[in-house]
């Protein structure tokens, strides 16, 4: 009876030092993960104002009646909302650290609207005397 009581015990002290080693790292494996996801959701909504941003200047500079459609723009996830305001485009990212501003100024002013909302959308962007449109097409 003794000797199945001590098996017992070292099934219990073996299963106790599995666990002591696999919580911890699963713990740190969690944590690069979700910073991986962040890192994601920053990188692509900052390839997305920029390619907006650049596309906006390149509009403006060739003069109205210029005109380039995004067939297909991509909109990330983790976008919180978007705003033009004036000569910025701004994109609010939601990560697991709060809210990241990513933004890019224009040459041109700009109006319109984009969606906050992830997916891909037509987008048009056209040029207009002193400023520029960005919107859904």
């Amino acid at each position: 009876m003794i000797e199945k009581a001590q098996s017992a015990m070292e099934y219990y002290t073996i299963v106790a030092v599995a666990l002591l080693i696999l919580l911890p790292l699963s713990i740190y494996v969690y944590q690069l993960l979700q910073q991986y996801g962040d890192e994601t959701k920053i990188s692509l909504a900052k390839d997305a104002v920029n390619e907006l941003g650049e596309t906006a200047d390149w509009v403006f500079s060739q003069g109205p009646p210029a005109r380039y459609t995004f067939r297909s723009f991509y909109i990330p996830e983790g976008i919180e909302s978007t705003s033009l305001d004036n000569n910025m485009i701004l994109f609010r990212v939601r990560t697991s650290a709060g809210i990241n501003d990513i933004f890019y100024h224009t040459i041109p002013t700009l109006d319109g609207s984009i969606p906050a909302e992830s997916g891909y959308y037509p987008i048009a962007v056209i040029a207009h005397g002193n400023n520029v449109t960005i919107k859904v097409i």
